[in-house]
């Protein structure tokens, strides 16, 4: 299923061949009740979403992807967060809400240079506004 990361400047950049999976929590506060069974449950927040993308970059060409591995690696060091579309995280993402890229990690692959397996870690950002008063 294919991921588009889109840069601030409207710059796309998709990645196919992937497979991803999201994770959330919510953070819950339990109270012990004195003389009755049980415990009082407190949601205080919930957490962003962590998203883990695997792939591979295929060349055409049938040599090393150089290009998009340099791409790849030059979005991580951007260190801006990046709108994401795909199927999935249209799903539980808010429209507005985007992505950092935490981990990024290029794993060997045997036997294939034209192929470079890719994983991805990343996690959701909202915007917040400050106000001062």
């Amino acid at each position: 299923m294919p991921v588009w990361l889109i840069r601030s400047n409207g710059d796309r950049i998709m990645l196919q061949n992937t497979v991803m999976s999201l994770t959330t929590k919510n953070t819950i506060v339990e109270t012990p009740l004195v003389n009755r069974q049980g415990n009082v449950k407190e949601e205080i927040s919930i957490d962003d979403w962590d998203i883990n993308i695997k792939g591979i970059i295929v060349s055409t060409s049938m040599d090393y992807p150089d290009q998009e591995v340099f791409e790849l690696s030059e979005l991580r060091k951007s260190g801006e967060a990046l709108g994401i579309e795909n199927a999935r995280t249209s799903l539980v993402l808010d429209g507005s809400e985007k992505v950092v890229i935490k981990k990024l990690t290029f794993p060997p692959l045997k036997g294939m240079q034209h192929i470079q397996a890719f994983e991805m870690d990343l996690s959701s950002d909202l915007d917040f506004k400050l106000i001062i008063e």
